[in-house]
């Protein structure tokens, strides 16, 4: 499931939600103030990774390309 950020509109917190996209769009309740009065904050950050127990393919890197020039 994705993760959501929300802000409160009372309290300015801002606190993380793990949802489903479904869901994303609801009213959340501040851990901070107990106001429902939130809305879906923008993120600085995301995300990345598998879930559900299954792994991942291993990330495989190239070396750099040879330059004729060096």
């Amino acid at each position: 499931m994705p993760m959501y950020d929300f802000a409160c509109r009372e309290c300015g917190q801002v606190f993380e939600k793990k949802l489903r996209m479904s869901q994303s769009s609801d009213p959340q309740t501040c851990p901070t103030c107990g106001s429902g009065d939130t809305r879906r904050h923008m993120s600085s950050s995301f995300a990345v990774g598998g879930g559900g127990g299954r792994s991942a393919a291993p990330v495989m890197s190239a070396p750099p390309p040879s330059s004729p020039f060096t």
